[in-house]
């Protein structure tokens, strides 16, 4: 039971939420906190794929914001906390990459194994290698077994529960944890009561059981996932198999079972257990499918192969993990570091031997054949879910037509030169189009400091505007809030070529992603031209032997299509615009545009009325995050903007914005422009 508060009133929220501590090393482990902090979550980004919101946290400060209060914690609660920091110092303490993948597997805790890491796992397939699940309970009960299994069955079924709820104290109640453990509970009670365990009926019976003790478990992703992909092998796994053995002897698929056996005179054999592991591992992606193709937006069709490769190996590192965190441990001990150091050493050699597969995922190059971004709503999910049903049916007539009916877009392709203004929040993303089968221009690609911005948000947008390759990526500035989702895209999509100013390539962000796109990049500065599909390309500031960065070295690129203009600001500021303006003055560079994206998310100290006169839009856009603590956009530029007669328009009110470039019917050469921006509380 919990009350928040925050600003004197109560706030609505989940009955779950995450504590963000500011600094390193973990809350104390008392009975009660009283905790003082800013509650809050990443909101939907509106674009035509509505994304889903962010955990619910509660960001601390500082730990002395946290006062214990009630009565101190239990002598054994003590004991918990000491065990698992003996366990983990030592961890702590090591360098390479096995300590880090040991920390993971073992503890659970995935926070410093790298970044490229996670997403070549998650490109893979295999992000689940890291939760502690039934992988973690087989293995430890596996174990438990091998060593005593020579005890009584009462006494040995009491060790392994014993050791089990141990392992549960020092990795939390984590959903996966839960539901394999309760399982594995399940097993020992009908074994003690002299029953044959069914896996099924202990699946139904841990769901019920967790969800009596904790409703708020169910609307847990991971909880989510961990019961579809259990029951998809113990349910769809079986019939897999029995599709192949058909095939093998050369039946159709739609025979009975019972008149399949009969025709076949093939022996009814033990199938290979490559077969069974990979209708294992094909049986679970189709049962989450549903769920990851909406919340996550990525499809890995060779998962099945990879986790057949990776699953053993994660169970042989993590045998060796456990191994050398118990000799790291006794190592750290003065008496017997002198036995068991020299054997944590070697150990520890060898998981560093092991994690090198995991750190070579992140070296694969991105493609559809690896991982493809997909945009689905609750409509194509329930159809997903129709489509496994049939699957699992054997019809394979029906699965091939719902796939074709699945696959086909009746509606005919727009032509016409598009901008569309995503909703990226406090960043910024602008994509610029050619007709939908045209070249495709981002400029910038929003980005958090912390957290993967393309996988949260940028993926599923572009997925929904049926993109998935970028001709030309246009960087303003190195900002995170503009580059690090353009940085994380690398990792997804292909970017044919980059232009930025050579002085942000030199490091940062900028530096990171010219090293991604080895060979791709270009450093440009004014004077710049290139034509891109039905986009007109220059650009119009910085010089490109500017040496020194910041907002008045941002990019500012004029685009033409079809007798319009956009006018790309980035975030310059007044600085920036002064310089901007003497030189189109003394070159005589025209800067008028029918559209102006607002500098810097429409900060004060950006868009002057210097500025406005010489552009004359007709039409600005802004993008800026909802209830942002910059109080952007400025009013003092918005009400600058509409004495001018300027239509604002603004990611924060209005989620996406798109702009079509027409001409009217009477051939006259001013363009129409097209604007469709989704009201508030509207996925598009």
């Amino acid at each position: 039971m919990h009350v928040i508060e925050q600003s004197g009133r109560r706030v609505a929220g989940p009955g779950r939420v995450w504590l963000r501590l500011g600094g390193e090393g973990a809350p104390p482990p008392e009975a009660r906190l009283s905790v003082r902090g800013y509650f809050s979550r990443r909101p939907a980004y509106r674009n035509l794929h509505l994304s889903r919101p962010g955990e619910w946290g509660l960001n601390v400060k500082s730990r002395a914001l946290m006062v214990p209060v009630g009565a101190a914690p239990g002598r054994g609660l003590r004991l918990l906390a000491g065990l698992r920091q003996w366990l983990l110092r030592p961890v702590d303490e090591a360098e390479g990459p096995g300590a880090l993948l040991a920390r993971a597997l073992v503890f659970g805790d995935a926070r410093r194994v790298p970044p490229e890491w996670r997403t070549g796992l998650r490109r893979a397939g295999l992000s689940h290698l890291l939760a502690v699940s039934g992988l973690h309970v087989g293995l430890l009960l596996a174990g438990f077994w091998w060593i005593f299994g020579a005890l009584s069955g009462r006494l040995a079924w009491a060790g392994a529960v014993s050791i089990l709820l141990l392992y549960g104290c020092l990795v939390g109640a984590r959903p996966s944890f839960l539901r394999a453990a309760v399982m594995a509970l399940l097993v020992f009670l009908s074994m003690a009561l002299e029953r044959p365990p069914q896996a099924l009926n202990s699946l139904c019976a841990a769901l019920i059981l967790i969800l009596a003790f904790d409703p708020d478990a169910g609307a847990d992703l991971g909880f989510q996932l961990s019961f579809l992909a259990t029951a998809g092998i113990l349910v769809l796994a079986p019939r897999l198999l029995d599709q192949w053995r058909r095939a093998s002897v050369g039946a159709p698929a739609f025979w009975p079972a019972t008149a399949w056996s009969e025709a076949s005179k093939a022996p009814a054999g033990p199938p290979h257990p490559v077969k069974v592991a990979l209708a294992a591992t094909f049986a679970a992606q189709l049962a989450t499918l549903p769920i990851t193709a909406v919340e996550m937006g990525l499809l890995t069709p060779l998962s099945p192969l990879f986790n057949l490769a990776f699953v053993p190996l994660t169970a042989l590192v993590l045998g060796f993990s456990v191994v050398w965190v118990g000799l790291a441990a006794v190592a750290s001990t003065p008496v017997l570091s002198a036995a068991a150091g020299p054997c944590a050493r070697a150990v520890q050699t060898i998981l560093d031997l092991l994690s090198l597969p995991f750190a070579s995922l992140a070296h694969l190059p991105p493609g559809s054949w690896l991982a493809q971004p997909v945009s689905v709503d609750g409509t194509a999910a329930l159809a997903l879910a129709i489509w496994l049903g049939v699957l699992a049916s054997g019809l394979r007539r029906a699965v091939w037509g719902l796939a074709l009916v699945l696959a086909c877009n009746p509606a005919a392709p727009e032509d016409e030169p598009v901008l569309a203004m995503l909703d990226t929040g406090q960043g910024e993303a602008v994509l610029l189009r050619s007709g939908e089968r045209g070249p495709v221009i981002l400029v910038d690609g929003g980005g958090f400091r912390r957290g993967n911005f393309a996988e949260a948000v940028l993926l599923q947008a572009l997925a929904a505007e049926g993109i998935h390759r970028i001709d030309l990526a246009i960087l303003s500035h190195g900002d995170s809030d503009h580059c690090r989702g353009l940085l994380e895209l690398t990792w997804y999509l292909r970017i044919e070529r980059l232009w930025a100013v050579p002085v942000e390539l030199r490091d940062g962000c900028g530096g990171a992603l010219a090293g991604r796109l080895r060979g791709r990049v270009r450093g440009v500065g004014r004077g710049h031209a290139d034509r891109v599909g039905a986009w007109s390309l220059e650009v119009l500031h910085p010089a490109p032997d500017r040496p020194d960065g910041g907002n008045s070295a941002s990019m500012v690129v004029r685009a033409c299509a079809g007798g319009s203009c956009v006018l790309l600001t980035g975030d310059l500021d007044l600085m920036g615009e002064r310089e901007l303006l003497a030189r189109a003055r003394r070159d005589g560079i025209p800067l008028r545009s029918d559209v102006l994206k607002v500098a810097h998310h429409g900060s004060r100290t950006s868009t002057g009325a210097g500025l406005l006169a010489a552009v004359e839009p007709r039409l600005g856009l802004v993008s800026a995050g909802r209830r942002n603590p910059y109080g952007h956009p400025s009013p003092e530029v918005v009400a600058r903007m509409e004495r001018r007669g300027v239509r604002v328009l603004r990611t924060d009110l209005h989620g996406r914005i798109e702009v079509r470039f027409r001409r009217d019917g009477s051939g006259t050469p001013r363009p129409v422009l097209r604007v469709a921006a989704w009201p508030r509380g509207r996925p598009g």
